[in-house]
C-alpha cells in the first residue's frame, strides 16, 4: 500500500487542473525559496544542502536559502517541510531517520511520510562503517563475527542512541549473521567515537564517515567494513559487508529532495533536472566522494520506489527490535 501512496504522490500534480498548474509553474519561482534542513549548520546534511541551494539560486535565477530547523533527530524540521504550502517555494533535504525509520520507532509523528511529502530526487548516500578500537583482537569482519559467536553479548557496541541509524545497522549486522552483542547508547556521535578510542567499548557503527577517516589514518581505530553497496573510494582498500561474506547487505543513510504533498508537476521536473545535473557533475562528484558520500541521482519515480523499499527495509529491523519511543 505504502508503495502505490509514495507513487501517488509523483502523479498527484496530473489530477490538479492544469490551468491551476500552469498558473503556478509560469510564475515560479516568485521570490526566494526556503530549503530546510533538519540538522543543524555544519554537519554533512547541511553541508550538501548549502551545495544544492547555490546550484539551485543559479539554476533558477531566485535565492534559495538554507533554513535549519533541528530537533527530535530530525523529525522538527521533517514536520515543517510537511505542513509547507505546496507551492514551490519551500522544499527539503530529508534523510533517512526521519522518512523510512521514525515512524516505526514512535508512537507519534507530526507527519505521515507516505502522504506528506513529494519525491525530487535523492541526492547522495552515505555509507557507514564498522569500527573497532585497536586493542581488540581483531582485524577483519569475519574475526569479528567469530568473536562474537564464540562469546554471545560480550562484544560491546557504541551507536548515537536507541533508534539511531547506526543502532539499526548494528542490529541488521547482526540479525544477518547470528550474532549478538551488546549495545552502548551514547548522546551524541562524539562521545561514543570518544570511548571507542579511549577502548573503553569495543566497536562503534557509524552511519557516516565524517570523523572515521581522520581517526583510522592515524592509527586511532580499525575500520572492518563499510556498510554501502560499494567500496568507498577514500577507504578503498576497507571491504564492504556484502564482500565480507554477507552477499546483498546494504545498510546506509541517504539525504533526500522532497517537497511538500501536491508539488505540481513542472515544478517538480524542473527541480529534478537542475539537482540531477548538479549530481552528475564530475567535480562535484569528486567532492562530495573526499567527503565519503556517494552522489545518487534519480527521477521522482525512481525515488519514491527507493523510498518504499527503505521503508521495507528499516521497518522490518524496528520491529524486530519492538522499539516505541515517546
Amino acid at each position: 500500500m505504502k508503495r502505490q501512496i509514495w507513487l501517488a504522490l509523483v502523479a498527484c500534480a496530473c489530477l490538479v487542473p492544469w490551468s491551476w498548474v500552469g498558473a503556478q509553474s509560469a510564475n515560479w519561482p516568485s521570490k526566494p525559496i526556503t530549503l530546510i534542513v533538519p540538522f543543524p549548520p555544519g554537519g554533512v546534511t547541511d553541508l550538501v544542502a548549502r551545495e544544492l541551494a547555490r546550484h539551485l539560486t543559479e539554476g533558477l535565477g531566485q535565492t534559495v536559502v538554507v533554513e535549519n530547523r533541528a530537533g527530535a533527530g530530525g523529525n522538527i524540521g521533517t514536520a515543517m517541510l510537511a505542513k509547507a504550502n505546496p507551492d514551490g517555494h519551500t522544499l527539503g533535504v530529508m534523510t533517512v531517520s526521519a522518512i523510512s525509520i521514525a515512524p516505526h520507532i514512535h508512537k507519534s509523528l507530526n507527519f505521515n511520510p507516505s502522504r506528506d511529502f513529494t519525491p525530487i530526487t535523492n541526492i547522495v548516500n552515505t555509507p557507514g562503517a564498522v569500527l573497532a578500537g585497536v586493542k581488540t583482537p581483531y582485524n577483519t569482519l569475519p574475526e569479528m563475527i567469530a568473536a562474537a559467536k564464540a562469546q554471545p553479548n560480550k562484544i560491546t557496541y557504541a551507536s548515537v542512541g536507541q533508534g539511531s541509524l547506526p543502532h539499526l545497522i548494528a542490529e541488521k549486522l547482526a540479525a544477518d549473521a547470528s550474532i549478538k552483542m551488546t549495545h552502548v547508547p551514547y548522546k551524541g556521535a562524539a562521545p561514543a567515537m570518544q570511548d571507542l578510542l579511549a577502548n573503553i567499548v569495543d566497536l562503534s557503527f557509524e552511519s557516516s564517515l565524517t570523523n572515521t577517516v581522520a581517526n583510522f589514518q592515524a592509527g586511532r581505530l580499525k575500520v572492518l567494513a563499510t556498510t554501502g553497496a560499494v567500496r568507498v573510494p577514500i577507504l578503498a582498500n576497507v571491504p564492504t559487508v556484502a564482500e565480507s561474506g554477507y552477499p546483498g547487505f546494504v545498510a546506509q543513510g541517504w539525504f533526500g529532495f522532497l517537497g511538500p504533498a501536491g508539488l505540481p508537476a513542472p515544478i517538480v521536473k524542473r527541480l529534478n533536472d537542475l539537482a540531477t545535473q548538479m549530481l552528475r557533475d564530475k567535480a562535484m562528484i569528486e567532492r562530495f566522494e573526499k567527503l565519503g558520500i556517494q552522489p545518487d541521482p534519480s527521477s521522482p519515480e525512481q525515488f519514491a520506489r527507493f523510498l518504499q523499499e527503505q521503508d521495507r527495509i528499516w521497518s522490518t529491523i524496528a520491529k524486530g527490535l519492538n522499539l516505541q519511543l515517546d
